[in-house]
């Protein structure tokens, strides 16, 4: 028992804070390590979107792991693949990168760390050119090019102008011997027998060496038609010129320009064989440039036209 007026000792707990951190985010390119501004953020439940200089601060987090998203739609770049190049259709994809990391958040202390993601580019100076069948005009097959570099092109073409001599690979049906001048009953049935002969076999000859025949059956092929239409080996006749439909190929991998821009040669050069094309089978300009965008892994594509 205590005495009135004497002073009593109460212990009062006080409310402990929670212990909390910062964290900065930095995202980066994967490849080369540039910074990427404004990208979506998420730390926690809290989302924000990075600065011009590829960062986000968020503060007041709770001790301990916290999961770090980040993505970002490179809306410039959106792009197609083909799902038929010929007539052209194509699927079309956002280009869109995520990458996910985990920061350990301690107490009073800031840190910083970098997440790396794959950034959507389009190649430089490369242009892939399609102009269109027109056969009324002075490219009746039309054609497709690849551009790299502001003076170099391929494209595959026929050696010679089709229904040319120089494409012949059969020779004419020798021609009939005249009748003679007083010929018998008989002579005269086997010479008319022979001459239907020999008219069908000119008209199969003409049908083949005709310019749709040699088309269909396929001639000696040339990169750039370098021999008859005015190519160079580096050069393709068509290459100051716009193609009807317009592609820039975009990749997301590692990559340097250099290698891309040699491959293109490398797969040009060394292609050969026929020109041929028969409703879009064959060998030609067509077939030429699906297999360099597959050769060079160029297959996605911005729609330029």
């Amino acid at each position: 028992m205590t005495d009135i007026g004497e002073g009593v000792s109460v212990e009062v707990s006080k409310e402990e804070k929670p212990e909390k951190g910062g964290l900065i985010i930095s995202v980066r390119d994967i490849c080369t390590g540039e910074r990427i501004p404004e990208a979506e953020i998420k730390v926690g439940r809290e989302t924000k979107t990075g600065d011009d200089q590829g960062e986000a601060e968020f503060s007041d987090l709770s001790f301990g792991a916290v999961n770090v998203k980040v993505k970002k739609h490179f809306k410039d770049v959106d792009y197609a693949t083909f799902l038929i190049h010929y007539p052209r259709l194509l699927k079309r994809y956002d280009a869109k990168s995520a990458a996910s990391d985990v920061a350990e958040i301690k107490k009073d202390t800031t840190k910083k760390i970098r997440v790396e993601i794959e950034v959507y580019k389009l190649i430089d100076k490369c242009m892939f050119h399609r102009k269109h069948i027109d056969p009324g005009g002075e490219d009746k097959y039309g054609h497709w090019w690849t551009v790299v570099d502001d003076d170099t092109s391929f494209g595959w073409w026929p050696k010679y102008h089709l229904g040319r001599e120089e494409n012949r690979n059969s020779e004419p049906p020798k021609p009939l011997a005249e009748l003679p001048s007083n010929p018998s009953k008989m002579q005269i049935i086997q010479h008319k027998f022979e001459k239907s002969v020999y008219n069908v076999k000119s008209a199969i000859y003409n049908l083949k060496e005709s310019a749709p025949g040699q088309t269909a059956r396929g001639v000696e092929g040339e990169l750039n038609g370098q021999t008859s239409f005015g190519g160079t080996d580096t050069k393709d006749p068509h290459h100051s010129d716009s193609g009807d439909e317009q592609y820039q190929p975009i990749r997301f991998d590692c990559f340097e320009l250099s290698e891309i821009r040699d491959c293109i040669s490398s797969f040009s050069k060394s292609y050969s064989g026929e020109w041929s094309w028969f409703i879009e089978s064959g060998n030609h300009c067509h077939t030429f440039q699906k297999k360099l965008m597959k050769n060079c892994k160029l297959e996605k594509v911005k729609v330029l036209k």
